[in-house]
């Protein structure tokens, strides 16, 4: 069931960039949790009433294989603070509502706490917070699930790496799942006794 007046949206990896997407041009987005992505269009241009945002393109020839046989992408990205790709920002500083950016610092898909300071700095002081977690790959999910840090997604010719170390990163999916629930809290409401029903 959906209280409102105000929506909460969580996004992890490309759907952390729409999420941050959302929060920038949604004004009753006021809650948005976003978990290792980026703060810049990417491969994709975002198109909304009339505005064109260009994305900044893969680097395909800098996928790396590991002895695995798995994907690194970690290089894949161009680097966002180059002036040519200036114009790929997501409009943070449009954001009305909070953010809560979640980052694993072993992040081997994208260097996301890059993007999450990138993104932060174009924020209003006190509308965003950061959770850097050393060891913790890119898959930050709910307490319990195990470690993912290579799989298969469609699209893609070989599994991908993810990254993380185990104890690390179930450590940050415990710690993160608390604060993200106290963060929807916070800024949604707590559900009220018909809601709950």
């Amino acid at each position: 069931q959906v209280r409102g007046p105000g929506l909460g949206v969580i996004g992890v990896s490309k759907g952390a960039e729409v999420a941050l997407a959302m929060a920038s041009f949604l004004p009753q987005v006021l809650a948005t949790v976003w978990i290792n992505g980026t703060a810049f269009l990417h491969g994709n241009p975002l198109l909304y009433r009339g505005l064109h945002i260009p994305p900044i393109p893969y680097h395909t020839d800098r996928i790396l294989l590991t002895d695995l046989g798995a994907m690194d992408n970690s290089a894949v990205f161009g680097d966002p603070r180059e002036p040519r790709h200036r114009a790929s920002a997501i409009p943070t500083h449009n954001i009305k509502g909070k953010v809560l950016f979640v980052v694993g610092e072993a992040d081997r898909s994208l260097n996301s706490k890059l993007f999450a300071q990138l993104a932060m700095a174009r924020m209003p002081p006190g509308s965003c917070r950061l959770l850097s977690y050393p060891g913790a790959g890119h898959l930050i999910e709910p307490p319990g699930s195990p470690l993912c840090s290579i799989s298969s997604i469609r699209g893609s010719p070989r599994p991908l790496l993810w990254g993380g170390e185990a104890k690390p990163h179930a450590e940050a999916q415990e710690h993160s799942w608390k604060e993200m629930i106290d963060f929807l809290k916070l800024h949604l409401g707590e559900p009220t006794a018909r809601a709950k029903l």
